[in-house]
């Protein structure tokens, strides 16, 4: 998979823009606040309608503009696409792909995969269970067309449970018409559940290979999924059993009704797949707690490139790569070990203020792109 032309018309500090890609390793290099990671925020937008940095997509159109527009053409084994994006000033985006308009923005997913590795993305094991989850559900909203429909209509069933149970504390309604909507969150939550305990014993897997490789064997990598029933230190009861669907339904129900009182008292839900986590662990210890600044690193980057294997082998193709100002947030030695995995295999697009970071042969491979206040000037 492959972005060979990219266009943008006054999307944030980019009057216009039009740039042919024509190497496997793009390089965009410039001093900060110039636009370099606007351009693979565009790319990102492309593939998923939405950005890594803002949930307002008014941010997007340029200052003084009334709408923008990104658009790029994506060659994979499947056949070319082109896709673009109109902003305007509060009306909704306007989504095409080869000139088709759709209907709902969940369709875009699938034409252009991508994988992002930002400086943000160091705090995956550091930060909040929320970041997690996002995690995984970009991977396999982007892979899975029945996780994304099952995650949307999850959404919407939650949305429904929250509001009769805040009714319910404030004493109105009835507890009655709680049935209906409990099945339905357990079903659909439960499906969920089980893509996400799969697709985590499979990036545990290819984690723990790369993890190997890059410590030189002296550490092993786990990544363990962690249900929202899951009491502390408990393992799943026995290999396959957070992959059973029944089994998972079964541990659902049960929570629901011990937290039954609770739920009705705060007038939220306490139970379901929004309150999944992650464990990551190095040597069997939680890197979160024990681990170093190194080794979180360390594993961060194993669980990305993990994340790149997953989705070839779910999709028969490498994603796009978008690794935004993250090469200075690593040191050489992995620097070196993450470049020399994805390249010559993924399409990769990488923004820095040096790029002298990057070795000789890196550079000689790569098209070189000096960004300057929301213009590309001729390579330096």
């Amino acid at each position: 998979m492959r972005v060979t032309h990219v266009s943008l018309h006054e999307y944030r500090n980019y009057h216009e823009l039009v740039l042919p890609i024509t190497a496997n390793l793009v390089i965009f290099v410039g001093a900060n606040a110039q636009g370099k990671t606007n351009l693979l925020e565009a790319i990102y937008y492309l593939a998923t309608a939405r950005s890594f940095r803002t949930a307002n997509d008014q941010d997007l159109i340029g200052w003084q503009a009334e709408q923008a527009q990104a658009a790029c053409r994506v060659e994979r084994e499947l056949g070319e696409a082109d896709i673009s994006i109109r902003l305007q000033r509060d009306k909704p985006k306007i989504i095409t792909v080869n000139g088709q308009h759709l209907r709902r923005h969940g369709d875009l997913f699938g034409y252009l995969n991508v994988v992002t590795f930002t400086p943000d993305d160091l705090q995956l094991i550091k930060g909040s269970p929320a970041e997690r989850r996002r995690f995984l559900d970009m991977e396999l909203t982007q892979v899975s067309p029945t996780y994304r429909h099952d995650l949307a209509a999850y959404n919407r069933i939650l949305k429904q449970r929250n509001n009769l149970l805040r009714t319910l504390a404030e004493q109105r309604g009835s507890a009655d018409m709680l049935a209906v909507w409990d099945e339905q969150l357990i079903e659909t939550g439960s499906r969920l559940m089980v893509k996400r305990a799969e697709a985590v014993l499979r990036l545990s897997e290819l984690g723990r290979y790369v993890h190997h490789d890059l410590t030189n064997g002296k550490e092993t990598l786990s990544i363990r999924y962690r249900p929202f029933f899951a009491k502390p230190q408990e393992l799943a009861p026995e290999e396959g059993a957070w992959e059973s669907l029944v089994r998972v339904q079964d541990r659902f129900r049960v929570e629901m009704r011990r937290l039954r009182a609770a739920e009705m008292g705060r007038g939220q839900s306490l139970v379901g797949p929004q309150r999944d986590d992650l464990e990551f662990l190095v040597n069997d210890y939680d890197v979160r707690s024990f681990g170093s600044q190194g080794q979180q690193r360390s594993a961060v980057l194993s669980c990305k490139l993990a994340e790149i294997e997953f989705m070839r082998s779910e999709i028969s193709e490498y994603p796009v790569l978008l690794l935004d100002d993250v090469m200075s947030e690593l040191d050489a030695q992995r620097r070196h070990y993450f470049l020399n995995m994805v390249n010559g295999l993924v399409h990769t697009f990488i923004t820095t203020t040096a790029h002298q970071e990057l070795s000789a042969s890196f550079l000689k491979e790569a098209q070189v792109a000096r960004i300057a206040a929301g213009r590309v000037l001729q390579a330096p």
